[in-house]
């Protein structure tokens, strides 16, 4: 929905009264505009061999402006005065060009559906009204066969505000849960990892007394001095990257999806379990397709690793099998990356499988079941699917797999 600015709306050319009276009472925010001239111009571009509109477009800043310049305001509901708040017809015509500003994604969407002569166009958009509050839409035009049509190119507007918030709180529930079960899930695995930052603490300790016998002596040896001061202070370096590992694994940071190397993701969680798998006996083999990458919550995705790992190793630690192997593959395809965590284990009943997924299902003595039933969930939300396999005696594989981020160029739990 855009326009350029109009000083009146005409009454709607070849309107029977009762069809303007419906139109203007509509319940939903309907607006139409001109765009004619532009069906014309998109037509020309096709006939002179244009064959990749975006890709022209892209080149021809300048030509989409002009496009866009062409269209006109024809009319506009109730509904749309509504909608925008304004106080009257003719308040929302003095703001209209404010109101509903040239929107380039929105325009390209139509634009583009013209030249690929579509039957329809829809799309998202964010309008501000003028009382300056922000108003999710979604919406969507119906394109006519010919340029006579194009004249009254009819825009439906659907307010998604109360659907955007009920997501939009959804969202936060979730990744709330997430937190929680990372919480839960650095508990299960606290003793290890506080093992192994005590380490680099005791070494620096360690360092620091060398420091200053070596001061102390009746000839002070600086250089011996000043070389264990270097190995304190790269121990205190690795204790406070140990520490800033754990505090953005636990921490309350926002959900961020970006595009990294799927292999940054497993190689993260195996620093949260390393120890964990250490303290057990469990050898953790990798099997990692280097250019596999997507597009996700990096947090999130190593959190559903790190449960996937855990699980394995508790699972080896009680299972009779002297092949004590966690074995971690990610293999891509053109649609997606899959991840696979694989212990030899115990196994798992068939029957079982169906309900690992579900709420409070667990087969720890201690477990609360929410760990799998979180980890579905951050999958879901990534636009992804979670399964596991496994028989009695042969070990469990849980994998799951995300949509495939090619090159450069889409949501939250």
């Amino acid at each position: 929905m855009s326009t350029s600015p109009a000083l009146a709306l005409d009454p709607l050319p070849g309107a029977h009264p009762a069809d303007s009276e419906l139109f203007q009472s509509a319940p939903i925010p309907i607006l139409i505009e001109d765009w004619s001239r532009i069906y014309r111009a998109v037509k020309e571009l096709r006939k002179s061999g244009v064959v990749d509109i975006d890709r022209y477009f892209d080149e021809h800043s300048q030509a989409v402006s002009d496009l866009h310049a062409l269209r006109a305001l024809v009319a506009a509901n109730d509904a749309v005065v509504t909608l925008l708040e304004a106080e009257s017809t003719t308040h929302f015509l003095e703001h209209a060009a404010v109101l509903l500003p040239a929107d380039r994604l929105c325009n390209n969407a139509v634009l583009r559906a013209i030249y690929e002569d579509r039957p329809t166009c829809q799309g998202e958009h964010t309008l501000v009204t003028l009382k300056g509050r922000s108003v999710p839409i979604v919406w969507r035009c119906s394109l006519p066969k010919n340029e006579d049509g194009y004249r009254r190119l009819h825009f439906y507007a659907f307010d998604v505000t109360e659907q955007k918030e009920n997501a939009d709180r959804l969202d936060a529930l979730r990744a709330e849960a997430a937190r929680a079960a990372r919480v839960s899930l650095f508990g299960e695995m606290s003793a290890s990892i506080l093992h192994e930052v005590s380490q680099p603490l005791s070494a620096v300790g360690s360092s620091a007394e060398a420091a200053l016998r070596w001061l102390a002596r009746d000839e002070p040896d600086i250089d011996e001095a000043k070389a264990a001061i270097a190995c304190a202070a790269r121990w205190a370096r690795d204790a406070t990257e140990i520490c800033r590992k754990i505090r953005g694994f636990i921490g309350k940071a926002p959900v961020q999806f970006v595009e990294f190397a799927a292999s940054e993701a497993v190689h993260a969680a195996l620093f949260l379990i390393t120890p964990e798998a250490g303290a057990k006996g469990v050898r953790i083999d990798l099997e990692i397709d280097p250019d596999a990458r997507v597009f996700a919550d990096p947090v999130q995705i190593q959190q559903v690793l790190a449960n996937l790992l855990l699980n394995g190793i508790q699972a080896i630690d009680i299972g009779p099998s002297r092949e004590r192997t966690l074995t971690v593959s990610v293999t891509a395809s053109a649609e997606e990356v899959v991840f696979d965590v694989r212990d030899t284990g115990p196994g798992v009943e068939q029957a079982a499988i169906e309900q690992l997924f579900q709420p409070f299902f667990t087969s720890k003595r201690d477990g609360m079941g929410m760990g799998l039933t979180v980890a579905r969930s951050i999958v879901d939300a990534h636009n992804g699917r979670i399964w596991a396999r496994g028989e009695p005696g042969t070990g469990c594989a849980f994998s799951f797999a995300l949509p495939a981020r090619r090159g450069a160029g889409a949501v939250a739990a």
